[in-house]
């Protein structure tokens, strides 16, 4: 009898559900990856895809060392996988589930074809850390708030076991199809910025788990307080390896003594609690399909933003805005693919309440752009600055970006990093232009756009 296990964003090793299930049973086994051109263009941003090469290549490495192929392969996910698996005559296929809603499709589609053929399906959960169709408040209907959601989590959780990669040695079954060249297909054509990641990240498995013992060395012990700050390395960093399936919820979350009558540490606890906002995310996205692009509070759907944005949204996405903070947030994000959650949350705020630019734009931007863009949490962050998602920030709560400078960069550390010309920026946007003609103007004034804002959120009912 033979295995196929199939991966997608589950490129480890330890932890694996997939293949450990794949070899009980079984007399040899295969490891597939299938590269569909299409779907994946539609599930991944341009940064995605630069991470994915890598993973895939750190994993196929792994792989090799233990005598494993990883056959990476090209074709429509759902046609190409059917036919090898009719043509070498697999018995069962193993995967880790896929929580994007367009591999979900994917997956739900590919089951029906096999049972069809009499091909059995066992698809794994370690994509989150919550079945969504368990956890219900007490009429049995989703939760909408992140809190109670929390707690139940907390009051329900059983810690799972951490799998190791299989000690027996595993017959490798070889299937004769041609493989693909990872550097030409997930090339990004007219991104060369993408060519300075090497100097910041470096993914795969191994250094997931690096990070993480770093992180917990180095940041846990003070995390609520230095997580704030962009300048300082306060953060986990671990969240494109999570992105990728390199490290696992489960894996992180053993770490603790989590459970319903233990006391974490503050800096523990504010730690796994936004484990759990990823959770929320996805949990939310799966009751509510369509926040992917549309408002969770529909009566967002009428607000009333700006038309003719075109020039503001391109000097936002450059870093051209005249406000410091803001363009130097924008521009660690072009430099680096990544930018720090205090900044994302101010960037954000400027783009939809100040240029009153629809955050589907913005979404986009960053999905596009981020190492670590995930459906889930991209549009539940969104959603939650610009007003319209589950928790969101009161339609009154602007970010002041000057104020957020002042209180968490006030010694300008972050953005005399990542800004060429920080001497051409103000600190006092009126007193300094009226005397300065050569300084860098804003494109737009703080005061009156936000009271543009507020009134047309007013009008929301």
């Amino acid at each position: 009898m033979k295995s196929l296990v199939l991966f997608s964003n589950d490129l480890r090793l330890n932890d694996n559900d997939a293949i450990n299930s794949s070899i009980k049973g079984y007399d040899s086994t295969t490891f597939l990856f299938v590269f569909d051109k299409d779907l994946y263009l539609k599930t991944h941003g341009s940064a995605n895809l630069w991470w994915l090469k890598k993973s895939l290549d750190h994993l196929k490495e792994n792989l090799k060392k233990k005598k494993i192929t990883l056959h990476i392969i090209q074709g429509d996910y759902i046609k190409k996988t059917l036919e090898i698996i009719e043509k070498y005559k697999f018995d069962s296929v193993f995967i880790n589930q896929n929580k994007h809603p367009e591999f979900i499709k994917k997956e739900d589609i590919l089951k029906l074809c096999l049972k069809r053929i009499n091909i059995n399906l066992f698809a794994y959960n370690k994509a989150t850390l919550v079945d969504p169709t368990l956890i219900l408040n007490k009429i049995g209907d989703p939760y909408k708030v992140y809190s109670p959601f929390y707690k139940n989590c907390k009051l329900l959780y059983s810690q799972k076991e951490v799998l190791k990669f299989p000690s027996i040695n595993i017959r490798n079954f070889i299937i004769e199809e041609k493989e693909i060249d990872t550097s030409k297909v997930f090339s990004i054509n007219n991104n060369k910025w993408s060519e300075k990641f090497d100097k910041y990240w470096s993914p795969g498995e191994d250094n997931a788990h690096i990070s993480l013992e770093k992180f917990f060395k180095s940041s846990l012990s003070n995390y609520k307080e230095v997580r704030d700050i962009p300048s300082v390395s306060g953060t986990s960093k671990l969240s494109p390896h999570l992105r990728f399936g390199e490290i696992t919820t489960n894996q992180i979350i053993n770490h603790f003594k989590f459970h319903d009558n233990h006391a974490l540490s503050k800096h523990e606890e504010h730690f796994i609690k936004e484990l759990y906002w990823r959770e929320f995310s996805y949990y939310i996205l799966f009751h509510f399909p369509y926040v992917i692009d549309k408002p969770f509070n529909k009566k967002y759907e009428n607000f009333e933003w700006e038309v003719n944005y075109k020039d503001n949204l391109e000097k936002w996405k450059k870093g051209n805005t005249g406000i410091r903070i803001v363009d130097a947030a924008m521009n660690e994000l072009l430099e680096t693919g990544w930018m720090h959650n205090r900044t994302r949350m101010i960037t954000a705020s400027f783009l939809t309440k100040n240029l009153l630019i629809p955050w589907q734009e913005g979404e986009k931007w960053f999905r596009d752009n981020l190492l670590d863009a995930d459906i889930a949490n991209n549009v539940m962050g969104w959603q939650w600055v610009s007003g319209c998602g589950t928790d969101a920030a009161p339609y009154f709560r602007i970010f002041n970006p000057l104020l957020q400078e002042k209180k968490f960069d006030p010694d300008n550390i972050y953005t005399k990093k990542w800004l060429n010309n920080f001497d051409l920026y103000t600190d006092d946007h009126e007193t300094d232009l009226l005397t300065n003609n050569d300084l860098i103007k804003p494109i737009i004034n703080l005061s009156n756009s936000r009271n543009i804002a507020l009134e047309r959120f007013s009008k929301i009912k």
